[in-house]
């Protein structure tokens, strides 16, 4: 992103007034954000909070490994470096808020990090480190959300509509869901008609998509087939809950809820049939408990 420095444009004494309120205009850019909260952290022993960051660290640096390993075709135009997508996290102890170009890139992360989250609970070990983590923490949740909104870069942080909106809708959630903005859903709805199918959409019909016109037809991905294979997607469920109010901000909000079923080496993290296999969901169809 374009870095927004205002200050020296300020000093100038003849500027308009529209000059003025402007300026920020040009650095403005719409981006795809992920919000991730663990879900009743607040609730945890001291003892044991003082471990989870720890955990979610871990978590964390896995899943942009395995977005960067296995799903090039999504993740081009990131390097080999994992300061790549840590240049784009906010941080806030207890999960954070990740910077993406698009929705594609967000929900795949998601993806990622909750088969990391599930391959913890159920002892699937990647390090020595989670292991002795899980003796501390046990099992854990996490509720997620997806928002698509202009920000802005400044000072090396990040800021904007995008940002406040994902964290006033984890705020009003009271449950270990996975929620979606409308500008999400309509980003979907414009890319490839429903959100629904992305059960159903191939790499070779993505290719033809203007935002992933320099991916490599040929690029692999674990979650998305070639032209002739099968989606690990089993099912996509959508729910509008509706219209909630926070902070004078009207937010127009989704449940979405999405299986997966992968196979990969429990041991060295590699993805391949003849090993064990996973089937594991997304977010939940539950509406309650959502203020």
């Amino acid at each position: 992103m374009k870095k927004f420095n205002p200050e020296e444009k300020l000093k100038k004494a003849k500027l308009t007034q529209s000059e003025i309120e402007n300026f920020h205009l040009e650095y403005l850019e719409s981006k795809s954000i992920v919000g991730i909260d663990i879900y009743k952290y607040s609730e945890y022993k001291e003892g044991i909070q003082v471990y989870v960051p720890v955990l979610f660290n871990s978590i964390y640096e896995l899943t942009m490994k395995m977005c960067l390993s296995n799903e090039p075709f999504f993740f081009n135009n990131y390097g080999t470096k994992l300061s790549d997508f840590k240049d784009h996290f906010i941080s806030t102890g207890d999960g954070g808020f990740q910077i993406f170009d698009n929705p594609f890139q967000s929900l795949l992360f998601c993806a990622y990090f909750e088969l990391n989250i599930r391959r913890f609970n159920s002892g699937s070990y990647i390090s020595t480190l989670n292991k002795n983590l899980f003796t501390i923490i046990d099992r854990i949740e996490l509720r997620y959300c997806l928002t698509y909104d202009k920000i802005i870069c400044y000072d090396n942080n990040f800021y904007g509509a995008g940002i406040i909106n994902n964290a006033r809708i984890l705020a009003k959630d009271s449950l270990n869901r996975l929620l979606i903005d409308q500008n999400t859903l309509r980003w979907f709805e414009h890319n490839i008609n429903t959100i629904e199918n992305l059960s159903k959409i191939n790499i070779t019909d993505l290719s033809n998509i203007p935002i992933f016109k320099d991916s490599k037809k040929d690029s692999k991905s674990i979650f998305f087939a070639n032209k002739t294979g099968n989606n690990n997607i089993r099912s996509l469920d959508i729910l509008k809950i509706g219209n909630i109010i926070s902070k004078n901000t009207n937010l127009n909000i989704y449940n979405l809820k999405i299986q997966f079923e992968i196979s990969f080496d429990k041991e060295k993290g590699k993805f391949k049939k003849e090993y064990a296999t996973f089937v594991f969901t997304l977010g939940n169809l539950n509406t309650q408990g959502i203020n």
